[in-house]
């Protein structure tokens, strides 16, 4: 077992941190970060931990709905503040109409 999953078991003390289910012997463990790097955790020592590998599934699948989400929202959050910038209004077609003059 390489030095970093083993320090990782240790610290853990044999038990997955999602599932709190103890590890055996033949377990497939799969090293997490526990703030993931794309949202600024850091691949250090301390931001990490060993799920079994179907929590480690599961736990990435809700980290990427955050991700998306926290995408969206500064996207939301740039749209709202060009809009806030421009002159704009509704057409009769239901577009929305932009214009770059403030007046």
């Amino acid at each position: 077992m390489p030095s970093r999953k083993a320090l990782l078991l240790k610290r853990q003390k044999g038990v997955c941190s999602w599932c709190c289910l103890r590890f055996r012997e033949g377990d497939l463990l799969e090293t997490d970060h526990n703030i993931p790097r794309a949202l600024g955790g850091k691949d250090e020592y301390k931001n990490l931990q060993l799920l079994y590998g179907h929590c480690h599934d599961e736990k990435t699948a809700l980290d990427m709905e955050f991700i998306r989400n926290q995408r969206f929202i500064k996207y939301m959050d740039y749209i709202n503040q060009t809009l806030a910038k421009s002159n704009w209004l509704w057409n009769e077609n239901d577009f929305l109409i932009v214009s770059d003059n403030k007046e």
